[in-house]
């Protein structure tokens, strides 16, 4: 039986690190990002109080494939979705991809706690496919008291209020 697809973001990959779910993540999903997401994960000051290490070898071996996104698709993004929220470059070019392959993304699971990010899969019609880390770690079997240890944006709860913002044109 073939693995869910999902496509994570930054925000995601690190706070899968920091409550130690990576591995659970990517041995019961196809876990994919873009070649941005995995930079971001390498950059900053590793002496940084707080900073979680997200080892870049750990990183690329749970990965089952990481998407290249040109300048076309970010210009063709930028001209066609001017309605788009301003969102940071990793998450930008997370739907470049989305908006350059059509009939991969509607097949594909996001996932983001990015309130920016989430404006633009509604934008692009996609919000319906996005997963808090939550309910990816459950589904991962991920242990309840890991999962007690998210960030409230990364909860269900936390997705679950804000698509339905959204989709009531609240905001």
């Amino acid at each position: 039986m073939a693995k869910v697809r999902i496509l994570v973001d930054t925000c995601v990959i690190i706070e899968a690190f920091r409550i130690n779910c990576w591995k659970a993540l990517c041995n019961h999903f196809d876990v994919e990002t873009v070649q941005c997401c995995v930079d971001e994960c390498a950059a900053g000051d590793p002496l940084a109080p707080n900073r979680i290490c997200v080892p870049a070898a750990e990183l690329i071996k749970g990965l089952s494939k990481v998407h290249n996104v040109d300048a076309l698709m970010l210009a063709t993004l930028a001209i066609e979705r001017e309605d788009l929220p301003a969102i940071d470059e990793g998450e930008l070019h997370i739907m470049a991809w989305l908006h350059a392959n059509p009939s991969e993304a509607v097949l594909t699971s996001i996932s983001t706690a990015d309130k920016a990010a989430i404006r633009a899969t509604h934008v692009l019609q996609l919000v319906d496919n996005v997963y808090s880390l939550q309910e990816l770690g459950k589904s991962a079997g991920v242990g309840h008291r890991q999962l007690q240890g998210l960030k409230h944006h990364f909860t269900e709860d936390w997705l679950s209020t804000l698509r339905t913002q959204l989709k009531m044109k609240i905001l």
